[in-house]
């Protein structure tokens, strides 16, 4: 089977999510957000998802950044909401949520629990 190369400044399939080096306070979301991309990065915070989003609040993370993501599922749901709970009383911050990740915050009523704000430009 022969894989077609990704077009220049596409998202390749799947996703990663990673902490900002520049913005430690910055969890950035690229390309699908599925729970294997939970998961991994769980795994690479020695946790496992459950605890990831206390690891995450703990360690400063103030934002989570969808202006790359092009899909959330559950999982990055779960994400969002177990880190919530530990910015209180500020309300977590979700920049860029556009197309399918705004429409899944908003069917699922997040968008009224999180602090949404556009994409820095």
């Amino acid at each position: 089977m022969t894989s077609l190369p990704t077009p220049a400044g596409a998202q390749p399939p799947g996703g990663r999510l990673r902490v900002d080096p520049d913005r430690p306070a910055v969890l950035r979301a690229e390309g699908e957000i599925d729970i294997d991309v939970v998961h991994t990065f769980a795994e690479e915070l020695g946790v496992d998802e459950v605890a990831a989003g206390r690891v995450l609040a703990t360690s400063g993370v103030e934002e989570v950044d969808l202006t790359a993501a092009t899909f959330i599922d559950s999982s990055a749901i779960a994400l969002l909401v177990s880190i919530a709970p530990h910015r209180r009383p500020e309300r977590l911050r979700v920049r860029g949520a556009t197309g399918a990740p705004l429409m899944t915050l908003q069917v699922t009523g997040l968008d009224s629990l999180l602090d949404l704000v556009p994409a820095e430009g």
